[in-house]
């Protein structure tokens, strides 16, 4: 399997994850489990191969293709949480602060790792 195909893997683990934990946590606050998977999977598809991608041009240094991917590796990985954001109803204040925390430390911490990546090849 290639490092692209083990990241996707890895990112639908990862959706799983999260849609048990909206199933668990955030199905009262009008939350639909299954609209929430559909989201979930469809942008963790998205996402794993986007990122990957925006990767792969990083280190053969194309600049407007990293742009296109990158753009869409983040459109792809907030979409799950904007819907969560969007149509809970009630939440508690603090699922609210650790749904952003999740979102801006992921994603920090995946920016940190593409050009960590990119810097080693």
């Amino acid at each position: 399997m290639t490092l692209s195909a083990t990241w996707v893997v890895l990112v639908l683990l990862w959706s799983v994850v999260r849609i048990c934990a909206v199933s668990v946590w955030l199905s009262d606050y009008g939350i639909s489990t299954k609209i929430f998977a559909v989201i979930e999977i469809s942008s963790s598809l998205i996402y794993g191969t986007s990122s990957a991608k925006a990767v792969l041009q990083h280190i053969n240094k194309q600049r407007r293709s990293v742009f296109f991917w990158g753009f869409l590796a983040f459109f792809s990985y907030i979409t799950p949480d904007a819907y969560v954001l969007i149509n809970g109803r009630s939440m508690p204040t603090g699922f609210y602060i650790v749904i952003v925390l999740l979102v801006v430390l992921f994603g920090a911490y995946g920016v940190s790792a593409i050009n960590k990546s990119a810097r080693s090849s």
